[in-house]
C-alpha cells in the first residue's frame, strides 16, 4: 500500500521508467518455479527414453569392460562417467535456465540494473522493520507459505500411500522394472506441484501488482513538479511562446516593406504580397494580420509608400485560404491581377 496517504495519483510514465532503472518491477518467484516444474515435467516424458538408453549404453560398457577394475585405467572410466553425466544433466539445467529467464521477461520485460544490490540503511531501522513485519505483505506471504505447505503436503500424503503398495513388490520385479515405477511417481509429483502451483503464482503476480501500482503511486504535488522538470514551468513556457511570437511578428513586419499591395478589409484583416515579374508564378503572401496586426501592417505600408487597397471580400479569403509564405489560390488571380496592374498603370503615369 502507499506509505504516503497524499500520494493517490496513478504513476506517470517516466515514474514508471526511473522505478524500472532502479529494479523496481512487479515480480512473482512463484511464476518461474510453476513455469519451471510444467516445462520440467514436459521435458522429462519426452527426454526419459534418451536417457535410459544412454544410461543402459553406459551401465552396459562399464559392468562388461573388466579394465575399468584396474587402477591405471580408472581415468578412462572417469572421463566416460563424467561425459555421461554432462550428457543428461546440462540439457535439463539449460532448460530450467532458459525457462526462468522466459518466465521473469514475461512479467517485467528485459532491464539491467545493480541498484537493487546497492545497501540501503533504512533496512537497519528497527521501526522500518517493525512495519514490514506486521504489513499486509507479510500476512499475504504467511498465507502463501501455509498453502504451499498444504499442497505439498497432500500431494505427498497420496503418492506415498500409493507407492507404498508397490513397495512390497518391488522383490518380485526386475531392475528396470523398478525404476520405471519410481520414475512415474517422480513425474506424478512433478506434474502436481506444477498444476497446484499455477493458481498461487497467478494469485502472487496479481499481489504484486497491486503492490508494485501502490508503491510507485504520486502525489498531485510530485507530478505537478515533474511536469515542471521535464515540460518547463508554463509561466517560463508561457514567456518564451510570446517572446517567440513578438520574434515571428517583428520578422513578418519586417518583410511588408517588400510588398507590392496590401489588400485589407478597413479595420479587420489586412494581406500584404509581393509580387516579382518575371521570377515569380504568382503574388505570394508575406504578411498577414487582423484587428491590431492589421492596423500594424497598413501602418508599415503607408510609412514606406506601399499601395493600399481596399476589399473586404479579397482581403478576408485571402486571410483564411493562405498562411505567410504561400501562393495565392488560382482562383483569386484575376482579382489581384486588376489590383496589381491599377497599380502598375498609376505608377508609370
Amino acid at each position: 500500500m502507499a506509505k504516503d496517504p497524499s500520494k493517490t495519483e496513478k504513476a506517470t510514465p517516466r515514474r514508471r521508467e526511473k522505478a524500472k532503472e532502479e529494479g523496481q518491477v512487479p515480480k512473482s518467484q512463484d511464476i518461474p518455479i510453476s513455469a519451471s516444474l510444467l516445462v520440467i515435467f514436459l521435458f522429462f516424458i519426452f527426454y526419459f527414453p534418451f536417457a535410459y538408453e544412454k544410461l543402459r549404453s553406459y551401465f552396459g560398457y562399464i559392468f562388461s569392460n573388466p579394465l575399468y577394475l584396474i587402477v591405471s585405467e580408472n581415468r578412462l572410466t572417469i572421463t566416460e562417467t563424467l561425459y555421461v553425466l554432462g550428457i543428461l544433466i546440462f540439457p535439463v539445467f539449460l532448460t530450467l535456465f532458459i525457462v526462468g529467464i522466459i518466465s521473469n521477461v514475461a512479467q517485467f520485460g528485459l532491464i539491467f540494473t545493480l541498484k537493487p544490490l546497492t545497501p540501503k540503511l533504512d533496512k537497519l531501522n528497527p521501526i522500518s522493520g517493525l512495519q514490514r513485519l506486521f504489513s499486509l505483505k507479510t500476512v499475504f506471504e504467511l498465507f502463501k507459505n501455509i498453502l504451499k505447505l498444504l499442497v505439498a503436503t497432500v500431494v505427498a500424503y497420496f503418492l506415498v500411500k500409493t507407492l507404498l503398495e508397490d513397495v512390497f513388490r518391488f522383490s518380485m520385479v526386475a531392475v528396470n522394472k523398478e525404476a520405471y515405477i519410481l520414475l512415474k511417481y517422480t513425474l506424478i509429483m512433478i506434474f502436481a506441484f506444477a498444476i497446484l502451483s499455477i493458481p498461487i503464482g497467478v494469485i502472487d503476480y496479481i499481489f504484486r501488482r497491486h503492490e508494485y501500482e501502490e508503491n510507485i503511486k504520486m502525489s498531485k504535488h510530485e507530478i505537478k513538479e515533474e511536469q515542471k522538470l521535464y515540460e518547463g514551468n508554463p509561466q517560463v513556457k508561457a514567456a518564451i511562446r510570446k517572446k517567440q511570437r513578438e520574434m515571428s511578428l517583428t520578422r513578418m513586419m519586417a518583410e511588408v516593406t517588400k510588398a507590392d499591395v496590401v489588400i485589407t478589409n478597413p479595420t479587420h484583416y489586412a494581406v500584404a504580397l509581393e509580387y516579382k515579374r518575371g521570377k515569380m508564378q504568382a503574388p505570394k503572401v508575406i504578411a498577414k494580420g487582423k484587428d491590431n496586426i492589421a492596423l500594424k501592417i497598413k501602418e508599415k505600408a503607408k510609412e514606406h509608400n506601399i499601395p493600399v487597397e481596399e476589399n473586404p471580400a479579397l482581403a478576408r479569403s485571402l486571410y483564411e485560404s493562405c498562411e505567410v509564405g504561400d501562393i495565392i489560390p488560382e482562383n483569386l488571380y484575376q482579382a489581384i491581377a486588376k489590383i496589381l496592374a491599377k497599380i502598375y498603370k498609376s505608377k508609370s503615369l
